[in-house]
């Protein structure tokens, strides 16, 4: 078994740093590493020069950010193309604890049919971390290998991109995520692609992994900074594509949009700063607006030849 490990960076080499030490450490290594950087600006791409000539290590400088949807579509095709049986993949703000990754392999063995398997996430005080937490089905469904009954695995739904270790079988199939979401909902919208293949997805919870933000949070209108105004145009965006990809129904969908959109200027009208409120409103218009007419395409990779 082949297992690659993808990990997409901006701008946080500290943080790389860390990263790049958990998964060098691990208890069961990974066959190969992709470093997508995408168009860091800090000296990123200096400290990975250092790994350029290791056989197992590969770095991709892109030349422009293409979102971190951009580039886990990138990181993971680079390494299904390669060969790889499972493509590990996370942010580079994301620690792993020293067994992350041999606890996703004994795993593997809860089905012949796996189409993604994801780790706990949790804070830098060891809680659970709000951003992560994957789609469990109700009610639970706690699934036990045959080959080791200490190994077990809890059916989920979705998950997102902070330790989900994918098959390749399943990229194959369902193909690759968005890359023109940019950031937000890719995640989402690709694991559940794959488990409404009937692919069999487990969250695996003896798989640990600390994911480093600034703080435990999931991103909300009334919490955002002025900073992370911008990426909101892409939460609307993003979800209203897949409304109108789920909605056969277009006067349905229609008004599922403008009950969606009123909700979110409820919410807004609750922010305090007048102009934070007032850009809020703004990205949140547009995004909703071009959500309507966007149209991204799937790509498919080419299953090789035996």
């Amino acid at each position: 078994m082949k297992i690659s490990c993808v990990i997409v960076t901006f701008n946080r080499v500290q943080l790389l740093k860390e990263n790049l030490a958990a998964i060098m450490s691990q208890t069961y290594k990974p066959d190969h590493i992709y470093v997508i950087n995408n168009h860091s600006t800090d000296n990123t791409a200096d400290y990975l020069s250092q790994f350029k000539d290791l056989p197992f290590f590969t770095i991709c400088n892109l030349e422009k950010n293409i979102g971190g949807s951009g580039g886990f579509t990138y990181g993971i095709k680079h390494a299904i193309e390669d060969g790889c049986d499972y493509v590990w993949i996370m942010d580079d703000d994301t620690i792993p604890h020293p067994d992350s990754l041999e606890q996703l392999v004994k795993a593997t063995t809860l089905s012949s049919h796996i189409g993604f398997l994801c780790s706990k996430v949790v804070w830098i005080d060891g809680c659970l971390h709000k951003m992560n937490r994957c789609a469990i089905y109700r009610p639970m469904r706690k699934v036990t290998s045959k080959e080791n009954p200490d190994v077990y695995g809890i059916a989920c739904n979705h998950s997102t991109f902070v330790s989900t270790m994918i098959s390749a079988k399943a990229v194959y199939e369902i193909g690759l995520p968005y890359k023109e979401f940019f950031i937000w909902h890719d995640d989402i919208e690709y694991t559940e692609r794959i488990s409404h293949n009937n692919y069999d997805c487990f969250y695996i919870e003896t798989s640990v992994v600390t994911h480093k933000t600034a703080k435990n949070y999931a991103p909300r209108i009334l919490d955002a900074e002025k900073k992370d105004l911008w990426k909101f145009y892409y939460q609307a965006r993003n979800t209203t594509f897949l409304a109108r990809k789920r909605k056969a129904n277009k006067l349905f969908f229609y008004i599922s949009i403008l009950n969606k959109y009123r909700r979110y200027i409820r919410k807004i009208n609750h922010i305090e700063d007048k102009e934070l409120r007032q850009r809020m409103r703004h990205e949140v218009k547009k995004g909703c607006l071009e959500g309507l007419k966007f149209r991204p395409k799937i790509e498919y990779l080419k299953i090789p030849k035996k």
